[in-house]
């Protein structure tokens, strides 16, 4: 089957993001600005990024598309070409592209190792299944004492990290919950760039490593973000350290009082618990490393 109707908003900006790459623990590449115009061009869709910021820009490629031309972009995103013979790379895509076609009644099949477009079961909600959520079992695991010493970074920000988990326990213990998110948020970033600089030619070779008129940016330019992803990809945090991370680094966005007051944010103590299994987890994986 062909799609045959344009797909929903939410579903269109779900598969720009894909495309963009930003969340390594979804989505298996990172595309800057020459690879999102080289994408496109290699299926032949012929528009180039004109510097506007990526996701919205491809949002607005996808919004003008004829339907067949829809298609090939979603076909192309998890076809095995496009990542090079990577099983690993096509296997994230794929899952990926199921749950998100799930919200248009479609499917993804392969005939002679290409993909085609089949009729989907649809959304079922089983309610079991949702009870039992991720987060609950995230929070379950234990860890001992974290050392920052065996972290390995500068004796000087090894002190400041110290002073700030202890201040973030403390936040913890009387239910500051925004405080304590918005210190572990800056805390993980702190501790991404130590590692980037005790590891630059891992960070800065990596394929989702930022760059600027074609160049790697400097390591105290990167968002935290762009840490998380390169943390994911070269191995240093595992993929669900990588996904939680980034809604640690969501909610650290909301130190902006007017992000907050726009969305509402008020976060629970339950939240702050969440975040904090994020960090130490983090930390732990990082340690390893060393």
């Amino acid at each position: 089957m062909h799609l045959e109707q344009k797909p929903d908003p939410a579903t269109l900006e779900v598969l720009a993001s894909f495309i963009c790459g930003d969340d390594l623990g979804r989505f298996p590449i990172y595309r800057s600005s020459s690879y999102l115009t080289k994408f496109f061009n290699d299926i032949n869709i012929l528009v180039g990024h004109d510097g506007s910021t990526r996701k919205w820009w491809v949002l607005s490629v996808l919004d003008s598309l004829e339907l067949s031309d829809l298609e090939k972009v979603i076909l192309r995103l998890v076809d095995i070409r496009e990542y090079k013979g990577s099983q690993e790379q096509l296997k994230l895509a794929v899952q990926s592209m199921q749950d998100l076609l799930l919200m248009e009644g479609l499917a993804i099949e392969y005939k002679d190792a290409r993909p085609i477009l089949v009729k989907g079961a649809g959304y079922v909600i089983d309610a079991k299944k949702i009870s039992q959520n991720s987060d609950e079992q995230f929070l379950q695991k234990e860890f001992d004492d974290i050392d920052l010493d065996k972290l390995g970074l500068d004796l000087e920000i090894t002190q400041v990290l110290k002073e700030r988990m202890d201040e973030i326990k403390r936040c913890m213990d009387g239910s500051v919950n925004l405080s304590s998110i918005l210190l572990m948020g800056s805390t993980l970033e702190g501790v991404l760039l130590g590692f980037a600089s005790k590891f630059p030619k891992e960070f800065n070779t990596a394929s989702a490593s930022p760059k600027k008129d074609g160049k790697v940016k400097f390591l105290p330019d990167w968002k935290l973000a762009e840490f998380i992803n390169v943390a994911h990809e070269i191995g240093f945090l595992d993929l669900d350290v990588s996904k939680h991370s980034h809604s640690l680094r969501d909610f650290r966005n909301y130190i902006h009082p007017y992000n907050q007051m726009a969305c509402k944010f008020s976060p629970s103590k339950e939240t702050a618990r969440i975040s904090w299994q994020v960090l130490r987890t983090a930390l732990v994986q990082l340690a390893r490393r060393v």
